[in-house]
């Protein structure tokens, strides 16, 4: 085990760095961010081509080499222990591939992995050929609140899932993706049944859908997309045998509402309001790294892989599909 862990973080944007330059709580929303809060990882080194948004970069991190393109940055002949994928979706394949042959020990992907599911496969396949670890960053998987929610249900705590709504913006595999994967994460698989709205808020090839879901348990699941351009949401219900659990404000926030007797009509059983409660969304990042420092180290299994970031992706495609199908 290294005592020093070292980072490249190629583009260097808003999920890079530029969410926490002009910070002013505790939250850390960016990789940069987060290796600078960890005490093992220092950033080495990034890549840019934006020269002045690279040396900006640079200064505000304290990062002592930057490079242009990535093949500048492997003629440096410098080695990392992660390499943090920051650049659009549509360049993920190519920079993916150019850091599968550079001296690099683990890559920390933005989401989606590539936004094409034989894309993504293909990237899954040969990373794990490589025996490179492959981290998505899918972050509430981090979440200790979110794992919590994760095992009441799975005990039973809550009783059988009922129904699950899901309302967000921004395109079905852009942050559809993050809706998919959390419900992955919470109530376990997905299949994809009916698509009954498409709008298009973000990106023309990647519209906004209304679709059912359903369950291994056969319980219904309602992804409910809004306009992004009027506001951007990401909240989810799941009603339980015995509750519901409510999570909103992109998973900063949770309330959990127990079945109890009703004051005013006795015979009826109602959901108490229960009381809103601050997560640690905010230090979601953190753990992140941490969880690469641990993987490195001892072999820890990483929350959130190419694996599960391409079965998310695999439901998306899918409903897609059906988008095609039925509302064209």
């Amino acid at each position: 085990m290294s005592e020093h862990l070292s980072a490249l973080i190629v583009g260097c944007g808003n999920i890079a760095g530029g969410y926490d330059e002009a910070r002013t709580g505790d939250e850390v929303l960016s990789h940069a961010g987060a290796y600078g809060c960890h005490p093992r990882f220092t950033v080495s080194a990034c890549v840019e081509p934006d020269e002045a948004r690279r040396a900006a970069f640079m200064e505000h991190w304290n990062v002592a080499d930057g490079f242009a393109n990535l093949a500048d940055c492997r003629a440096s002949g410098m080695e990392f222990d992660v390499a943090s994928i920051c650049v659009p979706t549509a360049a993920h394949e190519g920079v993916l591939r150019e850091v599968l042959g550079m001296p690099v020990r683990a890559v920390f992907c933005e989401k989606p992995l590539s936004g094409a599911v034989e894309t993504s496969r293909a990237l899954v396949t040969d990373f794990a050929s490589a025996g490179r670890p492959l981290c998505v960053n899918y972050l509430r998987r981090w979440m200790a609140d979110m794992d919590r929610v994760r095992q009441s249900i799975a005990s039973g705590e809550w009783g059988a899932v009922q129904s699950v709504v899901g309302h967000y913006t921004k395109g079905i595999m852009n942050c559809g993706s993050h809706m998919i994967d959390l419900l992955h994460f919470l109530v376990g698989p997905l299949t994809p049944t009916d698509v009954f709205k498409k709008r298009v808020d973000f990106d023309a090839n990647d519209p906004t859908l209304d679709a059912l879901l359903f369950t291994q348990g056969g319980a219904p699941v309602y992804l409910v997309g809004s306009d992004s351009r009027d506001f951007f949401t990401f909240e989810i219900e799941i009603t339980t045998q015995k509750g519901r659990v409510v999570i909103e404000d992109q998973g900063a926030a949770m309330r959990f509402r127990h079945v109890a007797n009703n004051p005013l009509f006795p015979a009826y059983r109602v959901l108490e309001r229960g009381e809103w409660t601050a997560t640690d969304l905010g230090s979601a990042m953190v753990s992140a790294v941490d969880n690469l420092a641990r993987h490195l180290d001892h072999g820890d299994p990483l929350a959130s892989d190419g694996h599960s970031a391409l079965e998310a992706e695999n439901v998306c495609a899918r409903l897609l599909e059906l988008a095609e199908e039925r509302l064209s």
